[in-house]
């Protein structure tokens, strides 16, 4: 038969324990009993009931600090406490709510009043339970949405900003190559002129030598092309960033087919090699019985990247990354946990916002996680990470099996 609540008595009263400890049961109740205020801290200590029903005077400690030290307690200030005692005052009543009692019934007591009571705040906990559980749902829910919302107007000004950007800046790029080439070729024909002159002598001599002081022709050949090359480098830089507007705006359209999660993850592997060898060791633990799923391959293996690309970073010396799969229900589990620097508390909330970066200025665009989020959120999974500065990070990918 299933209990209807568990209550804990106490009372140093052997026949008081008997007659509320009979009514109780009788009732469905499962009923432990203490004969002092020390047993029932004992007691909660090792399981907690729903209720408790305290007498005031008890030997060791009485039932007002009893009360107090369960409600100074963060794991059993929620249980009611209704006291039951012989004093009758109003200066008792008054003492037993201040501290922290929701109910107080005199002695002799009423066995009905007793069982009623009991059952009324009862139900009223787990109703108040339930309502927290609600409200947390609810708080749940609106914070998907909201972020949900963020993703979506942001990927559609993501993807005009990097409709807009791309044009000109392939164009940068572009000319920017054909300057080298033809400054190359400048270069070559300007060392040539200046070869022709170097023979000759007298006012010649002097004239060239005249020139190239004027127009700071030798440090000009010089800064020319590492200016060039810083130009390309920003190119490369934008470039990245709009492909990475692109992939945040989910604008690919490739379809969804059958495939094992270790075929996504071996790629990101497999295009980050060189960034981790002779450094980091690799630790698989792939589960043979993870079946294939229907999943945007490519996608997966960018959302892989950008963790993995992470964990690297993370890893200041040498250190090691575990990848993990194995069936959480219906659902494939990806874990990916490496024993790098870890990430702070205060910001573990904030590394799936767009932008959002810890690393130098130049190292990031703060899209990595946010893009990956986007993907795990478009194969209709979940992503979660547990993280401890100077421990190390694990994030885990829970995605279902059947798309």
């Amino acid at each position: 038969m299933e209990s209807n609540g568990i209550v804990l008595i106490a009372d140093d009263n052997e026949n008081n324990l008997h007659v509320l400890s009979t009514m109780l049961r009788n009732s469905g109740y499962t009923v432990r009993v203490a004969k002092n205020g020390l047993q029932v801290l004992k007691s909660v200590g090792i399981s907690l009931p729903e209720l408790i029903l305290l007498d005031i005077h008890m030997p060791e400690m009485d039932g007002y600090e009893t009360c107090k030290r369960l409600k100074s307690n963060p794991d059993t200030k929620e249980i009611p406490v209704i006291f039951i005692s012989a004093l009758t005052e109003t200066f008792n009543k008054i003492h037993a709510f201040e501290s922290g009692a929701v109910d107080y019934i005199t002695k002799p007591f009423q066995v009905e009043e007793v069982r009623v009571r009991v059952k009324t705040h009862l139900l009223l906990r787990r109703r108040t339970l339930e309502l927290e559980n609600a409200l947390s749902e609810i708080k749940r829910v609106q914070s998907k949405l909201i972020q949900a919302e963020k993703m979506a107007s942001l990927g559609v000004l993501s993807a005009g900003i990097a409709h807009e950007i791309n044009n000109p800046i392939n164009f940068v790029y572009a000319g920017i190559n054909s300057l080298i080439k033809n400054f190359n070729e400048l270069k070559a024909a300007i060392d040539e002129l200046v070869a022709g002159f170097a023979g000759c002598s007298g006012e010649c001599e002097k004239d060239l030598e005249k020139i190239k002081q004027r127009y700071h022709l030798d440090k000009k050949l010089k800064v020319i092309p590492e200016l060039a090359d810083d130009i390309k480098t920003g190119a490369v830089r934008t470039t990245e960033i709009v492909k990475g507007l692109r992939l945040f705006a989910r604008s690919d359209q490739e379809p969804l087919v059958m495939s094992r999660i270790e075929e996504p993850l071996e790629t990101a592997l497999l295009l980050l090699k060189n960034k981790y060898k002779n450094k980091i060791q690799i630790i698989r633990q792939f589960n043979p019985d993870v079946p294939p799923i229907r999943c945007f391959p490519g996608q997966l293996s960018q959302a892989f990247i950008n963790i993995l690309d992470n964990a690297i970073d993370a890893i200041e010396n040498n250190g090691k990354i575990t990848i993990s799969t194995d069936i959480d229900e219906n659902l494939v589990k990806i874990e990916i946990c490496d024993d790098g620097r870890g990430i702070a508390k205060d910001i573990q909330n904030k590394i799936f916002d767009p932008f959002f970066t810890t690393k130098a200025v130049g190292e990031g665009t703060g899209l990595g996680l946010a893009i990956t989020h986007g993907i795990v959120e478009k194969h209709k999974g979940t992503i979660a990470l547990k993280s401890s500065p100077g421990t190390g990070t694990c994030f885990t990918i829970l995605l279902p099996i059947n798309q």
